[in-house]
């Protein structure tokens, strides 16, 4: 994971920023610039990172499943990116149909083929995982070429885009993309470290509902990307607030439901993944990171309205920061506090993460998640899966799981009721 993330060199973000200011302030022609200059210098690291990574193999427990995932960093990071670019052209089918369904499914078909044949080996799953990588691949390259021969620019007014534009926003964010990845992976890893397997594993069972959320970010937070860009772009910030306020209830009404039962659950939560994980600790690490989860989520796609608005530089000292506070707080409480501790570390990197590019997006462009739209959600979500389940709780889990029934299920057909308002 870590060497896609230094192999996509920030392309990603860079593409969806720069295709789709350009195609909203009708300059396809210099499209085909801005692919060049991020798809081409992807491609070389990514070739770079697995051959760095073939050479060093033999370093490692497992040289053959190095090998084998060095192979298809070049896969995994070209899809990525050729995906990135037609997002930019407003288009999410792509993504959706070629990466969250296309390789997702057939990942799980080819583990449950492995299954069936009964050769379940390191070497045949991590096979599974990584060769859907490929054929998206193929299929996303194929359809940005097809989305971008469409546009046909006129070759009597050339146009481009220079390489010092294009990598002086798309260099922060590549540092960023790392620094990102350090953020949500490293606490496990210091947890191991500082305190043992055992724990860690305790940690990494407690800290899995925070995926649902990460899920539900990420998945609005690419909506939003090329949206907010066009209308930083035409210079249109009434357009951006509705954008961002929108897609902040979105975030809000998917995954505050889902930290407010863990919440009130958490004992049923942990026991999911066995009973031996249902301890004192485990609920303690759920209790603290329920709150400043619900928090991130207040915040919204802060991170990518920050970056669309063209101050990647802002975004990478701010998950530095933020990546400070986590190693340094987990080095001090980790040895006294064990999960506890890491929980606690986690928590306030978050905070920091949201809260400071919050303010630098209030401050500086007047854009803020906390609409009328949003308000409402943030109340109605408090109410119905906060203070009314909790209400329940003296009469036992049952009631309250009673009550998170009901309300989910209201909450599901409010949704979709008024899910064009939204």
């Amino acid at each position: 994971m870590l060497a896609g993330a230094l192999a996509r060199l920030g392309t990603p973000t860079g593409l969806v920023y720069w295709v789709a200011r350009l195609h909203k302030n009708g300059r396809d022609g210099a499209i085909g610039s801005v692919l060049r200059l991020g798809l081409w210098p992807a491609a070389i690291a990514s070739f770079a990172a697995a051959l760095a990574l073939l050479a060093a193999a033999p370093m490692f427990a497992r040289p053959d499943l190095v090998r084998l995932l060095a192979v298809f960093i070049p896969a995994s990071v070209a899809m990525e990116a050729l995906l990135a670019a037609t997002r930019g052209y407003r288009l999410m089918g792509p993504s959706v149909v070629i990466d969250k369904l296309g390789r997702t499914v057939a990942q799980l078909v080819g583990l449950g083929a492995i299954a069936l044949a009964g050769r379940a080996t390191a070497q045949w799953i991590t096979l599974a995982w990584v060769l859907p990588y490929l054929p998206a691949a193929v299929a996303a390259g194929w359809y940005l070429l097809r989305r971008h021969r469409a546009t046909r620019p006129d070759p009597g007014f050339p146009d481009r885009v220079s390489a010092r534009a294009f990598w002086g926003f798309t260099a922060p964010r590549a540092a960023a993309g790392v620094a990102q990845l350090g953020l949500q992976r490293l606490d496990i890893i210091m947890v191991a470290a500082l305190a043992g397997l055992g724990p860690a594993a305790v940690y990494t069972v407690a800290t899995r509902f925070v995926i649902v959320g990460q899920m539900a970010s990420g998945a609005v937070g690419q909506s939003v990307q090329p949206r907010a860009a066009a209308a930083m772009a035409v210079g249109e910030p009434a357009s951006a607030r509705a954008l961002y306020q929108t897609s902040t209830a979105w975030i809000v009404s998917l995954t505050w439901p889902v930290y407010l039962a863990v919440g009130l659950l958490a004992d049923w939560y942990l026991q999911l993944f066995g009973t031996e994980y249902a301890g004192g600790d485990a609920r303690m690490v759920v209790w603290i990171l329920v709150p400043a989860m619900m928090i991130s989520s207040a915040c919204g796609v802060v991170d990518s309205m920050l970056s669309m608005a063209g101050k990647t530089s802002w975004q990478l000292i701010d998950v530095s920061i933020s990546l400070v506070v986590n190693v340094g707080l987990n080095l001090a409480l980790i040895p006294s506090m064990g999960v506890v501790g890491a929980a606690i570390a986690w928590s306030a990197a978050v905070l920091v993460n949201n809260l400071v590019p919050l303010v630098q997006l209030w401050r500086t462009f007047g854009l803020h998640p906390f609409g009328v739209l949003t308000r409402r959600t943030l109340l109605a979500a408090g109410l119905g899966f906060g203070v009314l389940p909790l209400a329940a709780v003296p009469f036992g889990p049952l009631w309250t799981l009673a009550a998170l029934a009901a309300a989910g299920l209201a909450w599901a057909v409010a949704l979709l009721r008024y899910r064009t308002a939204i």
